[in-house]
């Protein structure tokens, strides 16, 4: 390792005190699990990077998965789940929420004083996702998607060694200040699994970033050498494929968004060639969208609504897919949009902003018809031939000047979430959804530094 990679190293990995209160207090909460897990036949296991010994300090995280018998049902295990989730959090005096994944699981907390003071270290908040999944083997069929987990941890913990561990976590603390850990649906980024993968590849921090920052889109890493790379690319369509060690029909990288991965490139890259990890922060603009109006000559209009009640994991997607089919079919009708965002506070606020080259159109638009060659000349003609602007032929090509459906981009908008509720995804149609025009899009992002940050990066960063 370089001197920066030790700096950084003395900064994030934990101390042997904290080692000792993270182990003391993961001890305890095995022993807790399975005395309520017992009476259902189902064992605890913590997963994870606590597990792994990759987690960075301050990071006081458990996954704890409850391992049940493949015979019982998905029902039972998601009320037996639900039910030793809440027990193991009361016993530990914490409070807890019902999350939903694939299926719900308890999100415990357990608050300062729960853990012993050691030497002068502060008490520790820890947060526990206590996760129900099936026993399978290695090799066998998921029931569910979790079900997988214990065996990344295994993997890990028998193939990563040594200094390795290190190396993980400096990968890990370089994703996050490049903004692009974490593999939910909000960030699509890197996920702590990959980061380890990547580590066990390349055999060291530096060397991975060395090979990140040469590979092409859609390359392919199988660690096991378990699939074809053929096979593979036809299968993932994805901007990076790593396939999982533990289960070959598995693109570990899936998530990661070809943005952020042309991000980890550019700063692996960068830091070659520095030696500094990337430095994070949010940027705030001024009058930012007036700005970009005046710079770009271009127009802003968008949607609005309140999230619905859904996890979080869907309502991102879910946002996403709005936009996109919103942004078509503008498109279609000749509103040329030039960039188009989603950004939601998860609570309050959801907006689809879009930045376009103009509001509004002609009344006609040039619409291209047959070849003066083609069969279907007769059929164009009895169309247009009677209308008050004739056809006309334009290097053997017909084409017909034809009145537009939408002049203006709101009546186009309101006339989608009007007619067209089917490509709005479920949730979101049941919400009020009003336009967004420009002078309240200038007002909130003026005000909102969460919107205006995420703009800024969004224009302005890889």
């Amino acid at each position: 390792m370089n001197q920066t990679e030790l700096k950084i190293l003395r900064k994030i990995k934990p101390c042997k005190i904290e080692r000792e209160i993270i182990e003391e207090f993961a001890d305890k909460l095995l022993k807790i699990a399975k005395e309520v897990s017992k009476p259902f036949y189902a064992y605890p296991q913590i997963v994870g990077s606590i597990s792994k010994d990759t987690w960075l300090s301050g990071d006081h995280d458990i996954d704890l998965f409850i391992i049940f018998r493949k015979k019982i049902s998905r029902e039972k295990l998601e009320e037996y789940g639900l039910l030793i989730g809440t027990t193991i959090c009361e016993k530990l005096n914490g409070s807890y929420n019902i999350k939903y994944a694939e299926h719900p699981y308890v999100r415990c907390k357990i608050s300062k004083g729960c853990a012993e003071r050691k030497k002068g270290i502060s008490f520790f908040d820890f947060e526990i996702d206590i996760v129900p999944c099936y026993e399978v083997k290695r090799g066998d069929k998921i029931i569910s998607a979790v079900d997988r987990s214990p065996h990344h941890t295994k993997y890990i913990k028998e193939n990563l060694t040594g200094y390795g561990v290190d190396h993980a976590r400096l990968l890990k603390y370089f994703c996050k200040r490049a903004g692009i850990y974490g593999a939910d649906a909000k960030r699509n980024g890197l996920s702590g699994y990959l980061c380890e993968l990547l580590i066990i590849n390349y055999g060291t921090f530096e060397n991975t970033l060395k090979e990140i920052s040469k590979l092409n889109f859609g390359a392919c890493i199988d660690i096991e050498n378990i699939s074809d790379e053929k096979e593979a690319k036809r299968k993932f369509k994805d901007a990076l494929i790593v396939i999982d060690p533990v289960d070959k029909n598995r693109n570990v990288s899936a998530s990661l968004s070809a943005q952020n991965f042309l991000k980890f490139k550019i700063e692996a890259a960068r830091y070659l060639k520095t030696k500094k990890f990337p430095i994070q922060k949010k940027i705030m603009k001024n009058l930012l969208i007036e700005k970009l109006k005046d710079s770009r000559g271009t127009s802003f209009i968008g949607v609005k609504f309140k999230p619905p009640e859904i996890i979080i994991e869907n309502l991102y997607p879910q946002m996403r897919k709005f936009a996109r089919r919103l942004a078509r079919y503008l498109e279609e009708n000749n509103f040329s949009v030039i960039r188009y965002f989603s950004w939601t506070d998860e609570a309050e606020k959801a907006f689809i902003i879009f930045e376009l080259e103009n509001k509004n159109l002609s009344k006609f638009k040039k619409q291209e018809g047959p070849s003066i060659f083609s069969k279907e000349v007769d059929n164009f003609l009895a169309k247009y031939l009677l209308s008050k602007y004739k056809p006309y032929i334009e290097e053997n090509k017909f084409f017909v000047d034809v009145k537009r459906k939408f002049l203006n981009i709101d009546t186009a908008i309101k006339h989608f979430l009007k007619e067209n509720r089917k490509e709005i995804p479920e949730k979101i149609a049941e919400r009020k959804i009003k336009i967004f025009d420009e002078e309240e899009i200038i007002e909130e992002v003026n005000r909102n530094r969460e919107l205006n940050s995420y703009l800024v990066k969004k224009y302005f960063e890889i």
